[in-house]
Protein backbone atom coordinates (compact mmCIF):
# COMPACT_ATOMS: atom_id res chain seq x y z
CA UNK A 1 0.00 0.00 0.00
CA UNK A 2 1.71 3.50 -0.85
CA UNK A 3 1.17 6.26 1.27
CA UNK A 4 -1.58 7.48 -0.77
CA UNK A 5 -3.94 4.71 0.31
CA UNK A 6 -2.61 5.23 3.79
CA UNK A 7 -4.27 8.69 3.54
CA UNK A 8 -7.61 7.13 2.41
CA UNK A 9 -7.40 4.46 5.55
CA UNK A 10 -6.82 7.85 8.11
CA UNK A 11 -9.48 9.28 6.12
CA UNK A 12 -12.27 6.47 6.61
CA UNK A 13 -11.05 5.92 10.49
CA UNK A 14 -13.79 8.23 11.97
CA UNK A 15 -16.42 6.70 9.78
CA UNK A 16 -19.34 4.72 11.88
CA UNK A 17 -18.36 0.93 12.29
CA UNK A 18 -16.94 -1.07 9.11
CA UNK A 19 -17.88 -5.05 9.20
CA UNK A 20 -14.46 -7.05 10.18
CA UNK A 21 -13.18 -7.56 6.75
CA UNK A 22 -13.15 -3.92 6.30
CA UNK A 23 -11.34 -3.93 10.16
CA UNK A 24 -9.06 -6.64 9.67
CA UNK A 25 -7.75 -5.04 6.46
CA UNK A 26 -7.24 -1.85 7.95
CA UNK A 27 -5.28 -3.34 10.44
CA UNK A 28 -3.01 -5.34 8.56
CA UNK A 29 -2.86 -2.16 5.68
CA UNK A 30 -1.37 -0.27 9.22
CA UNK A 31 0.51 -2.99 10.56
CA UNK A 32 2.48 -3.41 7.08
CA UNK A 33 3.79 -0.24 6.91
CA UNK A 34 3.69 1.20 10.60
CA UNK A 35 7.11 2.92 10.22
CA UNK A 36 5.83 5.41 7.38
CA UNK A 37 3.91 7.47 10.43
CA UNK A 38 4.32 5.59 13.50
CA UNK A 39 2.87 8.23 15.25
CA UNK A 40 -0.18 8.49 13.27
CA UNK A 41 -0.51 4.97 12.96
CA UNK A 42 -0.24 3.81 16.57
CA UNK A 43 -3.55 6.32 17.32
CA UNK A 44 -5.33 4.87 14.19
CA UNK A 45 -4.43 1.07 15.48
CA UNK A 46 -5.74 2.20 18.91
CA UNK A 47 -8.98 3.69 17.33
CA UNK A 48 -10.13 0.41 15.76
CA UNK A 49 -9.43 -1.64 18.98
CA UNK A 50 -12.21 0.75 20.61
CA UNK A 51 -14.33 0.77 17.98
CA UNK A 52 -15.12 -3.70 18.10
CA UNK A 53 -12.21 -4.89 21.04
CA UNK A 54 -13.32 -8.56 19.92
CA UNK A 55 -12.90 -7.67 16.52
CA UNK A 56 -9.40 -5.74 16.51
CA UNK A 57 -8.34 -9.27 18.92
CA UNK A 58 -8.74 -11.69 16.19
CA UNK A 59 -7.67 -9.64 13.54
CA UNK A 60 -4.52 -9.05 15.94
CA UNK A 61 -4.07 -12.44 16.73
CA UNK A 62 -3.73 -13.48 12.90
CA UNK A 63 -1.47 -11.19 12.39
CA UNK A 64 1.15 -12.19 15.43
CA UNK A 65 0.84 -15.51 14.30
CA UNK A 66 1.53 -15.32 10.42
CA UNK A 67 4.44 -12.39 10.59
CA UNK A 68 7.36 -11.98 11.52
CA UNK A 69 8.67 -9.81 14.80
CA UNK A 70 8.09 -6.19 12.77
CA UNK A 71 7.86 -2.90 14.97
CA UNK A 72 4.03 -3.12 14.35
CA UNK A 73 3.44 -6.45 15.40
CA UNK A 74 5.47 -5.01 18.50
CA UNK A 75 3.19 -2.24 18.62
CA UNK A 76 0.38 -4.98 19.05
CA UNK A 77 2.11 -7.13 21.64
CA UNK A 78 1.96 -3.45 23.98
CA UNK A 79 -1.80 -3.30 23.16
CA UNK A 80 -2.34 -6.62 24.09
CA UNK A 81 -0.77 -5.79 27.33
CA UNK A 82 -2.25 -2.66 27.96
CA UNK A 83 -5.93 -3.68 27.34
CA UNK A 84 -5.26 -7.03 29.21
CA UNK A 85 -6.00 -9.26 26.01
CA UNK A 86 -2.76 -11.01 26.54
CA UNK A 87 -3.85 -13.86 29.07
CA UNK A 88 -6.56 -14.54 26.22
CA UNK A 89 -3.97 -14.75 23.39
CA UNK A 90 -1.90 -16.91 25.35
CA UNK A 91 -5.05 -19.35 25.91
CA UNK A 92 -6.15 -18.81 22.61
CA UNK A 93 -5.99 -22.72 20.74
CA UNK A 94 -5.46 -20.68 17.50
CA UNK A 95 -1.60 -20.02 18.86
CA UNK A 96 0.97 -22.98 19.16
CA UNK A 97 2.38 -23.82 22.67
CA UNK A 98 5.49 -22.01 20.44
CA UNK A 99 3.90 -19.21 19.08
CA UNK A 100 2.57 -18.46 22.82
CA UNK A 101 6.13 -18.65 24.33
CA UNK A 102 7.02 -16.05 21.15
CA UNK A 103 4.18 -13.93 22.66
CA UNK A 104 4.56 -14.14 25.97
CA UNK A 105 8.76 -13.49 25.72
CA UNK A 106 7.64 -10.17 23.80
CA UNK A 107 5.33 -9.47 26.27
CA UNK A 108 8.20 -9.62 29.01
CA UNK A 109 10.63 -7.02 27.03
CA UNK A 110 7.73 -4.57 27.18
CA UNK A 111 6.16 -5.23 29.87
CA UNK A 112 8.64 -7.05 33.02
CA UNK A 113 5.98 -7.55 35.17
CA UNK A 114 4.46 -9.87 32.99
CA UNK A 115 5.13 -12.84 35.16
CA UNK A 116 3.87 -11.49 37.99
CA UNK A 117 1.02 -10.67 36.76
CA UNK A 118 0.34 -14.32 35.20
CA UNK A 119 1.21 -15.46 37.86
CA UNK A 120 -1.20 -13.67 40.75
CA UNK A 121 -4.33 -14.39 38.16
CA UNK A 122 -3.30 -17.81 38.26
CA UNK A 123 -3.00 -17.91 41.82
CA UNK A 124 -6.23 -16.12 42.38
CA UNK A 125 -8.17 -18.14 39.68
CA UNK A 126 -9.05 -21.41 42.56
CA UNK A 127 -10.16 -18.47 44.96
CA UNK A 128 -12.65 -16.30 45.70
CA UNK A 129 -10.90 -12.59 44.88
CA UNK A 130 -10.23 -13.89 41.59
CA UNK A 131 -11.69 -15.27 38.17
CA UNK A 132 -11.94 -18.89 37.31
CA UNK A 133 -9.29 -19.96 34.79
CA UNK A 134 -10.78 -23.11 32.80
CA UNK A 135 -7.84 -25.91 33.70
CA UNK A 136 -6.90 -25.84 30.07
CA UNK A 137 -6.31 -22.50 29.94
CA UNK A 138 -4.54 -22.65 33.53
CA UNK A 139 -2.07 -25.64 32.26
CA UNK A 140 -1.11 -22.88 29.50
CA UNK A 141 -0.46 -20.76 30.99
CA UNK A 142 1.70 -22.65 33.92
CA UNK A 143 3.82 -24.14 31.08
CA UNK A 144 4.05 -20.24 29.74
CA UNK A 145 5.00 -19.04 33.13
CA UNK A 146 7.51 -22.12 33.59
CA UNK A 147 9.43 -21.03 30.49
CA UNK A 148 9.46 -16.66 30.64
CA UNK A 149 10.20 -16.74 34.22
CA UNK A 150 12.78 -18.23 36.92
CA UNK A 151 10.62 -18.12 39.94
CA UNK A 152 12.41 -15.44 41.99
CA UNK A 153 9.59 -13.00 41.56
CA UNK A 154 6.56 -14.84 41.44
CA UNK A 155 6.98 -17.02 44.84
CA UNK A 156 4.28 -15.90 46.80
CA UNK A 157 1.87 -16.71 44.33
CA UNK A 158 3.50 -20.08 43.51
CA UNK A 159 3.40 -20.95 47.20
CA UNK A 160 -0.71 -20.28 46.85
CA UNK A 161 -0.89 -22.48 43.90
CA UNK A 162 0.99 -25.59 45.61
CA UNK A 163 -2.67 -25.39 47.51
CA UNK A 164 -4.36 -25.73 43.56
CA UNK A 165 -6.83 -28.78 43.13
CA UNK A 166 -4.90 -29.59 39.82
CA UNK A 167 -2.04 -32.02 40.54
CA UNK A 168 -0.18 -30.88 37.07
CA UNK A 169 -0.26 -26.78 38.62
CA UNK A 170 1.01 -27.92 41.62
CA UNK A 171 4.04 -30.46 40.39
CA UNK A 172 4.97 -27.30 37.69
CA UNK A 173 4.57 -24.49 40.94
CA UNK A 174 6.85 -26.98 42.71
CA UNK A 175 9.26 -26.88 39.68
CA UNK A 176 9.25 -23.13 39.66
CA UNK A 177 9.24 -22.43 43.39
CA UNK A 178 12.43 -24.91 43.34
CA UNK A 179 14.40 -23.26 40.50
CA UNK A 180 13.38 -19.70 42.06
CA UNK A 181 14.62 -20.79 45.62
CA UNK A 182 17.62 -23.11 44.72
CA UNK A 183 17.19 -25.12 48.13
CA UNK A 184 17.97 -28.56 48.23
CA UNK A 185 16.14 -28.61 51.83
CA UNK A 186 12.71 -27.03 50.43
CA UNK A 187 13.21 -29.99 47.94
CA UNK A 188 13.69 -32.43 49.95
CA UNK A 189 10.77 -31.64 51.78
CA UNK A 190 9.02 -32.19 48.64
CA UNK A 191 9.80 -35.76 47.60
CA UNK A 192 7.44 -36.70 50.91
CA UNK A 193 4.55 -35.53 48.58
CA UNK A 194 2.55 -39.06 47.08
CA UNK A 195 2.15 -37.57 43.73
CA UNK A 196 5.05 -38.69 41.67
CA UNK A 197 4.77 -35.58 39.25
CA UNK A 198 6.11 -33.76 42.05
CA UNK A 199 8.60 -35.52 43.05
CA UNK A 200 10.13 -35.82 39.43
CA UNK A 201 9.74 -31.57 38.80
CA UNK A 202 11.20 -31.08 42.40
CA UNK A 203 13.97 -32.88 41.45
CA UNK A 204 14.05 -31.26 37.93
CA UNK A 205 13.85 -27.56 39.59
CA UNK A 206 17.86 -28.40 40.98
CA UNK A 207 19.38 -29.11 37.44
CA UNK A 208 22.47 -27.41 37.22
CA UNK A 209 22.57 -27.16 41.07
CA UNK A 210 26.25 -28.74 42.22
CA UNK A 211 26.97 -28.87 45.85
CA UNK A 212 27.73 -31.36 48.15
CA UNK A 213 24.05 -31.22 49.47
CA UNK A 214 22.90 -31.67 46.05
CA UNK A 215 24.48 -34.61 44.65
CA UNK A 216 23.80 -36.53 48.03
CA UNK A 217 19.96 -35.69 47.45
CA UNK A 218 20.19 -36.86 43.63
CA UNK A 219 21.65 -40.12 43.84
CA UNK A 220 19.09 -41.23 46.85
CA UNK A 221 16.61 -40.51 43.97
CA UNK A 222 18.08 -42.17 41.73
CA UNK A 223 16.55 -45.35 43.21
CA UNK A 224 13.34 -43.65 43.96
CA UNK A 225 10.40 -46.47 43.37
CA UNK A 226 8.83 -44.02 40.62
CA UNK A 227 10.68 -44.10 36.80
CA UNK A 228 10.23 -40.55 36.52
CA UNK A 229 12.04 -39.02 39.47
CA UNK A 230 14.89 -41.66 39.23
CA UNK A 231 15.44 -40.27 35.84
CA UNK A 232 15.42 -36.54 36.79
CA UNK A 233 17.69 -37.37 39.04
CA UNK A 234 20.14 -39.47 36.42
CA UNK A 235 20.09 -36.63 33.89
CA UNK A 236 20.88 -34.07 37.04
CA UNK A 237 23.41 -36.06 37.61
CA UNK A 238 25.05 -36.69 34.32
CA UNK A 239 24.37 -33.02 33.40
CA UNK A 240 26.96 -32.19 36.87
CA UNK A 241 29.65 -34.58 34.96
CA UNK A 242 29.27 -37.16 37.43
CA UNK A 243 30.55 -40.46 34.98
CA UNK A 244 29.37 -42.87 38.23
CA UNK A 245 25.66 -42.24 36.64
CA UNK A 246 26.48 -43.91 33.43
CA UNK A 247 26.46 -47.56 34.69
CA UNK A 248 23.23 -46.55 36.31
CA UNK A 249 21.34 -45.50 33.15
CA UNK A 250 22.47 -48.88 31.03
CA UNK A 251 21.07 -50.61 34.39
CA UNK A 252 17.96 -49.26 33.69
CA UNK A 253 17.81 -49.79 30.30
CA UNK A 254 17.72 -53.35 30.93
CA UNK A 255 14.85 -52.79 33.71
CA UNK A 256 11.39 -55.38 34.02
CA UNK A 257 9.16 -52.71 33.84
CA UNK A 258 9.11 -50.61 30.58
CA UNK A 259 8.55 -47.65 32.11
CA UNK A 260 11.71 -47.52 33.56
CA UNK A 261 13.40 -48.82 29.92
CA UNK A 262 11.27 -45.99 28.47
CA UNK A 263 12.89 -42.98 30.55
CA UNK A 264 16.18 -44.68 30.61
CA UNK A 265 15.95 -43.90 26.43
CA UNK A 266 15.30 -40.72 27.31
CA UNK A 267 18.05 -39.69 29.88
CA UNK A 268 20.42 -40.86 27.49
CA UNK A 269 19.06 -38.59 24.57
CA UNK A 270 19.30 -35.88 26.81
CA UNK A 271 22.65 -36.84 27.26
CA UNK A 272 23.48 -36.44 23.75
CA UNK A 273 26.30 -38.89 24.55
CA UNK A 274 26.99 -40.69 21.74
CA UNK A 275 28.44 -44.07 24.69
CA UNK A 276 24.86 -44.88 24.37
CA UNK A 277 24.19 -45.33 20.36
CA UNK A 278 24.97 -49.00 20.86
CA UNK A 279 23.02 -49.59 23.91
CA UNK A 280 19.56 -47.60 22.34
CA UNK A 281 20.08 -49.65 18.95
CA UNK A 282 19.27 -52.81 20.94
CA UNK A 283 16.68 -51.28 22.70
CA UNK A 284 14.89 -50.54 19.15
CA UNK A 285 13.91 -54.56 19.39
CA UNK A 286 12.38 -53.89 22.75
CA UNK A 287 9.13 -55.58 23.03
CA UNK A 288 7.37 -52.24 24.44
CA UNK A 289 6.34 -49.72 21.40
CA UNK A 290 6.49 -47.12 23.75
CA UNK A 291 10.08 -48.07 24.60
CA UNK A 292 11.04 -48.50 21.33
CA UNK A 293 9.72 -44.84 20.11
CA UNK A 294 11.53 -43.10 22.89
CA UNK A 295 14.78 -45.08 22.23
CA UNK A 296 14.65 -43.75 18.13
CA UNK A 297 14.10 -40.40 19.25
CA UNK A 298 17.27 -40.58 21.73
CA UNK A 299 19.40 -41.83 18.84
CA UNK A 300 17.91 -38.67 16.63
CA UNK A 301 18.95 -36.69 19.57
CA UNK A 302 22.20 -37.88 20.16
CA UNK A 303 22.71 -38.21 16.22
CA UNK A 304 21.79 -33.97 16.31
CA UNK A 305 23.94 -33.40 19.57
CA UNK A 306 27.15 -34.59 17.75
CA UNK A 307 25.99 -33.26 14.64
CA UNK A 308 26.25 -29.69 16.49
CA UNK A 309 29.52 -30.16 17.85
CA UNK A 310 31.30 -30.78 14.81
CA UNK A 311 30.41 -27.86 13.84
CA UNK A 312 33.32 -26.49 15.25
CA UNK A 313 36.63 -26.86 15.00
CA UNK A 314 38.25 -30.19 16.57
CA UNK A 315 40.28 -29.66 19.78
CA UNK A 316 43.90 -30.83 20.26
CA UNK A 317 43.75 -34.16 22.21
CA UNK A 318 46.74 -36.36 23.06
CA UNK A 319 47.25 -38.94 26.03
CA UNK A 320 49.39 -41.60 27.85
CA UNK A 321 48.72 -44.85 29.27
CA UNK A 322 50.31 -45.92 32.43
CA UNK A 323 50.97 -48.94 34.30
CA UNK A 324 49.00 -48.56 37.10
CA UNK A 325 50.01 -52.13 38.85
CA UNK A 326 51.47 -55.49 38.24
CA UNK A 327 47.91 -56.66 36.65
CA UNK A 328 47.62 -55.36 33.43
CA UNK A 329 43.56 -55.23 33.80
CA UNK A 330 43.98 -51.89 36.08
CA UNK A 331 44.79 -48.73 33.57
CA UNK A 332 45.26 -45.21 33.94
CA UNK A 333 45.46 -42.48 31.24
CA UNK A 334 46.40 -39.44 31.31
CA UNK A 335 44.32 -36.84 28.87
CA UNK A 336 45.44 -33.50 27.15
CA UNK A 337 43.08 -31.09 25.75
CA UNK A 338 43.75 -27.98 23.69
CA UNK A 339 41.66 -25.60 22.21
CA UNK A 340 41.62 -25.56 18.30
CA UNK A 341 43.23 -21.97 17.94
CA UNK A 342 43.16 -19.88 20.44
CA UNK A 343 44.99 -22.08 22.68
CA UNK A 344 42.50 -21.43 25.60
CA UNK A 345 42.34 -25.01 28.00
CA UNK A 346 38.70 -26.14 27.18
CA UNK A 347 37.07 -27.22 30.47
CA UNK A 348 35.99 -31.06 30.09
CA UNK A 349 33.29 -32.74 32.65
CA UNK A 350 33.90 -36.64 33.13
CA UNK A 351 30.76 -37.67 31.39
CA UNK A 352 32.06 -36.00 28.37
CA UNK A 353 35.01 -38.13 27.66
CA UNK A 354 34.95 -41.27 26.39
CA UNK A 355 37.54 -43.89 26.60
CA UNK A 356 37.19 -46.80 24.10
CA UNK A 357 39.00 -50.13 24.13
CA UNK A 358 39.46 -52.26 21.16
CA UNK A 359 36.59 -50.14 19.84
CA UNK A 360 34.29 -50.65 22.82
CA UNK A 361 33.70 -47.65 25.16
CA UNK A 362 34.53 -47.83 28.88
CA UNK A 363 31.43 -47.97 31.14
CA UNK A 364 32.84 -47.26 34.36
CA UNK A 365 35.80 -45.29 35.33
CA UNK A 366 37.00 -42.83 37.25
CA UNK A 367 38.06 -39.11 36.13
CA UNK A 368 40.18 -36.72 38.05
CA UNK A 369 41.01 -33.02 37.05
CA UNK A 370 44.12 -32.12 38.53
CA UNK A 371 45.64 -28.21 39.23
CA UNK A 372 47.26 -27.10 36.60
CA UNK A 373 50.85 -28.24 35.79
CA UNK A 374 54.22 -26.46 37.71
CA UNK A 375 56.64 -25.06 35.91
CA UNK A 376 58.50 -27.83 34.16
CA UNK A 377 62.46 -28.45 32.68
CA UNK A 378 62.03 -30.37 29.28
CA UNK A 379 64.56 -31.89 27.29
CA UNK A 380 64.46 -32.11 23.83
CA UNK A 381 67.07 -35.18 22.66
CA UNK A 382 67.66 -35.38 18.77
CA UNK A 383 70.48 -36.58 16.81
CA UNK A 384 72.92 -34.04 15.68
CA UNK A 385 72.48 -34.27 12.08
CA UNK A 386 68.70 -33.29 12.36
CA UNK A 387 69.43 -30.13 14.32
CA UNK A 388 68.63 -28.03 11.11
CA UNK A 389 65.30 -25.87 10.50
CA UNK A 390 64.74 -28.28 7.47
CA UNK A 391 63.90 -31.18 9.58
CA UNK A 392 60.23 -33.18 10.80
CA UNK A 393 61.93 -32.69 14.38
CA UNK A 394 62.81 -28.87 13.86
CA UNK A 395 59.08 -28.36 12.42
CA UNK A 396 57.46 -30.42 15.39
CA UNK A 397 59.62 -28.82 18.46
CA UNK A 398 58.88 -25.58 16.69
CA UNK A 399 55.33 -26.46 16.70
CA UNK A 400 55.56 -26.54 20.54
CA UNK A 401 55.98 -23.23 21.07
CA UNK A 402 52.30 -23.00 20.56
CA UNK A 403 52.31 -24.94 24.18
CA UNK A 404 55.09 -23.32 25.95
CA UNK A 405 54.36 -21.06 29.43
CA UNK A 406 57.39 -18.45 30.14
CA UNK A 407 57.75 -20.11 33.08
CA UNK A 408 58.90 -23.67 31.56
CA UNK A 409 62.59 -24.07 30.53
CA UNK A 410 63.96 -25.77 27.32
CA UNK A 411 66.94 -27.88 26.45
CA UNK A 412 68.06 -29.30 23.14
CA UNK A 413 70.51 -32.30 24.09
CA UNK A 414 72.06 -33.42 20.33
CA UNK A 415 73.64 -36.98 20.69
CA UNK A 416 75.60 -38.54 17.80
CA UNK A 417 74.39 -41.81 15.63
CA UNK A 418 75.70 -44.18 13.87
CA UNK A 419 79.57 -43.22 14.70
CA UNK A 420 79.65 -46.31 16.75
CA UNK A 421 80.32 -47.14 20.73
CA UNK A 422 83.82 -46.16 20.92
CA UNK A 423 83.36 -42.83 18.96
CA UNK A 424 80.43 -41.46 21.33
CA UNK A 425 81.99 -41.27 24.96
CA UNK A 426 81.86 -37.48 25.33
CA UNK A 427 80.99 -35.32 28.13
CA UNK A 428 78.06 -37.35 30.23
CA UNK A 429 78.75 -35.46 33.35
CA UNK A 430 78.36 -31.78 31.59
CA UNK A 431 75.30 -30.30 33.01
CA UNK A 432 72.87 -29.14 30.59
CA UNK A 433 72.13 -25.80 29.52
CA UNK A 434 68.51 -24.56 29.70
CA UNK A 435 66.52 -21.57 28.07
CA UNK A 436 63.28 -19.74 28.37
CA UNK A 437 63.41 -16.96 26.48
CA UNK A 438 62.30 -16.76 22.50
CA UNK A 439 65.93 -15.76 21.29
CA UNK A 440 67.69 -18.44 23.01
CA UNK A 441 65.19 -20.93 22.09
CA UNK A 442 65.70 -19.70 18.26
CA UNK A 443 69.32 -20.09 18.65
CA UNK A 444 69.22 -23.34 20.55
CA UNK A 445 66.91 -25.19 17.74
CA UNK A 446 68.53 -23.61 15.23
CA UNK A 447 72.26 -24.43 16.12
CA UNK A 448 73.27 -27.84 16.88
CA UNK A 449 75.99 -28.43 19.71
CA UNK A 450 79.40 -28.89 18.69
CA UNK A 451 80.44 -32.30 17.92
CA UNK A 452 82.99 -32.51 20.91
CA UNK A 453 80.00 -32.20 23.64
CA UNK A 454 78.11 -34.30 21.73
CA UNK A 455 77.62 -38.26 23.13
CA UNK A 456 76.22 -41.37 22.23
CA UNK A 457 72.52 -42.03 22.70
CA UNK A 458 72.60 -43.61 25.89
CA UNK A 459 75.18 -41.12 27.84
CA UNK A 460 72.90 -38.54 26.17
CA UNK A 461 69.80 -40.03 27.82
CA UNK A 462 71.01 -40.30 31.12
CA UNK A 463 72.02 -36.43 31.05
CA UNK A 464 68.91 -35.66 30.25
CA UNK A 465 67.06 -37.24 33.04
CA UNK A 466 69.34 -36.45 35.90
CA UNK A 467 68.32 -33.10 37.81
CA UNK A 468 70.67 -33.03 40.08
CA UNK A 469 73.26 -31.11 38.13
CA UNK A 470 72.74 -27.66 36.63
CA UNK A 471 70.32 -25.32 36.07
CA UNK A 472 66.44 -27.22 36.66
CA UNK A 473 63.11 -25.96 37.52
CA UNK A 474 60.21 -28.85 38.51
CA UNK A 475 60.23 -31.87 37.19
CA UNK A 476 62.04 -33.18 34.41
CA UNK A 477 60.99 -34.48 31.01
CA UNK A 478 62.51 -36.29 28.29
CA UNK A 479 61.00 -36.31 24.29
CA UNK A 480 63.57 -38.17 22.76
CA UNK A 481 63.62 -38.54 18.49
CA UNK A 482 65.38 -41.66 17.40
CA UNK A 483 65.64 -42.82 13.46
CA UNK A 484 68.20 -45.86 13.70
CA UNK A 485 68.56 -48.46 16.23
CA UNK A 486 71.80 -47.60 18.77
CA UNK A 487 75.09 -49.78 18.66
CA UNK A 488 74.26 -51.40 21.82
CA UNK A 489 71.43 -51.69 24.54
CA UNK A 490 70.67 -49.76 27.05
CA UNK A 491 72.36 -50.85 30.60
CA UNK A 492 70.83 -51.94 33.80
CA UNK A 493 72.65 -48.60 35.35
CA UNK A 494 70.75 -46.20 32.97
CA UNK A 495 67.29 -47.71 33.06
CA UNK A 496 68.09 -48.01 37.32
CA UNK A 497 68.47 -43.91 37.28
CA UNK A 498 65.71 -42.79 34.62
CA UNK A 499 63.38 -44.75 36.87
CA UNK A 500 64.74 -43.76 40.15
CA UNK A 501 64.82 -40.10 38.77
CA UNK A 502 61.15 -40.19 37.91
CA UNK A 503 61.48 -38.26 34.81
CA UNK A 504 59.32 -39.09 31.82
CA UNK A 505 60.73 -40.19 28.99
CA UNK A 506 58.76 -40.18 25.81
CA UNK A 507 60.33 -41.57 22.52
CA UNK A 508 59.31 -41.14 18.75
CA UNK A 509 61.54 -43.44 16.16
CA UNK A 510 60.89 -43.01 12.26
CA UNK A 511 61.64 -46.96 12.44
CA UNK A 512 61.33 -49.58 14.21
CA UNK A 513 64.10 -49.95 16.58
CA UNK A 514 64.27 -53.27 19.00
CA UNK A 515 67.43 -51.71 21.74
CA UNK A 516 64.95 -48.79 22.27
CA UNK A 517 62.04 -50.19 22.37
CA UNK A 518 63.04 -53.01 24.92
CA UNK A 519 64.62 -49.62 27.03
CA UNK A 520 61.26 -48.41 27.19
CA UNK A 521 59.80 -51.21 28.26
CA UNK A 522 62.11 -51.79 31.13
CA UNK A 523 62.14 -48.38 32.06
CA UNK A 524 58.09 -47.78 31.13
CA UNK A 525 59.09 -45.15 28.58
CA UNK A 526 56.71 -44.60 26.19
CA UNK A 527 57.18 -45.09 22.32
CA UNK A 528 55.82 -44.98 18.94
CA UNK A 529 56.71 -44.67 15.36
CA UNK A 530 55.87 -41.89 13.36
CA UNK A 531 56.98 -42.86 9.44
CA UNK A 532 56.21 -39.64 7.91
CA UNK A 533 57.27 -36.05 8.13
CA UNK A 534 53.93 -35.31 8.80
CA UNK A 535 53.70 -37.61 11.61
CA UNK A 536 56.96 -36.91 13.40
CA UNK A 537 56.28 -33.59 13.70
CA UNK A 538 52.66 -34.10 14.88
CA UNK A 539 53.48 -36.55 17.19
CA UNK A 540 56.38 -34.24 18.94
CA UNK A 541 53.94 -32.08 19.48
CA UNK A 542 51.26 -34.01 20.81
CA UNK A 543 54.25 -35.64 23.27
CA UNK A 544 54.99 -31.97 24.65
CA UNK A 545 51.05 -31.55 25.28
CA UNK A 546 50.91 -34.80 27.21
CA UNK A 547 53.15 -32.64 29.88
CA UNK A 548 50.36 -30.41 30.26
CA UNK A 549 47.99 -33.38 30.90
CA UNK A 550 45.31 -32.20 33.26
CA UNK A 551 42.87 -34.89 33.17
CA UNK A 552 43.69 -38.46 34.78
CA UNK A 553 41.13 -41.73 33.97
CA UNK A 554 41.61 -45.01 35.73
CA UNK A 555 39.34 -48.06 34.97
CA UNK A 556 39.71 -51.96 35.42
CA UNK A 557 39.98 -53.52 31.80
CA UNK A 558 37.89 -56.88 31.41
CA UNK A 559 40.90 -57.99 28.82
CA UNK A 560 44.54 -57.94 29.70
CA UNK A 561 46.00 -56.65 26.41
CA UNK A 562 44.44 -53.83 23.98
CA UNK A 563 45.27 -53.31 20.38
CA UNK A 564 43.85 -50.09 19.67
CA UNK A 565 42.80 -47.49 22.33
CA UNK A 566 41.09 -44.01 21.40
CA UNK A 567 39.95 -41.13 23.28
CA UNK A 568 36.45 -38.89 22.34
CA UNK A 569 35.14 -36.08 24.02
CA UNK A 570 31.85 -34.41 23.10
CA UNK A 571 30.77 -31.48 24.58
CA UNK A 572 28.34 -28.08 23.52
CA UNK A 573 31.01 -26.19 23.14
CA UNK A 574 34.14 -28.39 20.91
CA UNK A 575 35.28 -31.84 20.94
CA UNK A 576 37.34 -33.92 19.52
CA UNK A 577 39.21 -37.63 19.46
CA UNK A 578 42.79 -39.01 19.34
CA UNK A 579 44.23 -43.14 19.38
CA UNK A 580 46.65 -43.13 22.43
CA UNK A 581 49.66 -45.65 22.06
CA UNK A 582 49.29 -48.68 24.14
CA UNK A 583 52.65 -48.97 25.54
CA UNK A 584 52.82 -48.49 28.52
CA UNK A 585 55.02 -45.50 30.69
CA UNK A 586 56.25 -44.77 33.73
CA UNK A 587 54.34 -42.36 35.95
Amino acid sequence: MEAADLTNVAATASLPPRPPDDLNASLQALVRHFDHDAAENRKLIRELLERDRDAFYSSALDILRTQSDSRGCQYLVTLFVAYDLLRRALCDPLLTRPQALTLARAAMRIDSMTDVSLAKALAESFGDEGEPIPAEHAARLMAVLSEISDGSRIQSSLMRLLRHPNPYLRSKAVKMIGRGSRSVRWVQNRLQESDPRVRANAIESIWGLDSEEARALLLTTARDANNRVAGNALAALYRLGDHRVIPDVIKMAEHESALFRSTAAWVMGESGDPRFTETLARMLRDSDQAVRTRSLSALGRIKNAVAQSRLNKPWVVTGRMFLETSSKANRRLQVAVAGAEDQVEPQILPTQLTVLEDGQAVMEYKMNQKAAVEAMSVVFAVSRDMVRSSTAWWRGVAACRSWKRPSDLWAVSAYLAGEGEDGNSGPAEEPLSFVSGADSLDKALAQPEARSECTELWRTVLRAVRSDQGQNRGKRHLILFSHSDPYRSAGEGLVSTVLSSRASVQVISAAPSPKVEDFCRRARASFQIAQTDDEIARCLELAYLNLLARYEITWNSPQADTADLKVRINTPAGWGEASIPVRQASA
